[in-house]
C-alpha cells in the first residue's frame, strides 16, 4: 500500500553558490560537483551532518534520482 510521508513546515534559506568547475557528465563527476556544494561552499561536515537526513538541493530531475541512487549505495 502506497504510503505518504508529510514534512514539516518550514522556512527555507535561498543560497547563491559560486562557480563549480565540475563536469556532471559522469557519476565521478557528479560526486564531485555534490562534494564542492555541500563540503566546500556550503560547509557541511561530512562526519556529523549526513547522519539523519539527505539534503535536496533545487535543480532538475537529473539531480534528484541521483541523491536517491547515492541514498542506495
Amino acid at each position: 500500500m502506497l504510503e505518504i510521508n508529510i514534512l514539516l513546515s518550514i522556512k527555507i534559506i535561498h543560497v547563491n553558490l559560486g562557480p563549480i568547475i565540475e563536469s556532471e557528465a559522469s557519476i565521478s563527476g557528479n560526486y564531485c560537483v555534490l562534494k564542492t556544494i555541500f563540503l566546500k561552499q556550503l560547509q557541511l561536515n561530512h562526519n556529523n551532518d549526513f547522519q539523519g537526513q539527505l539534503y535536496l538541493a533545487y535543480s532538475n530531475q537529473k539531480t534528484i534520482k541521483l541523491i536517491y541512487a547515492y541514498k542506495r549505495e
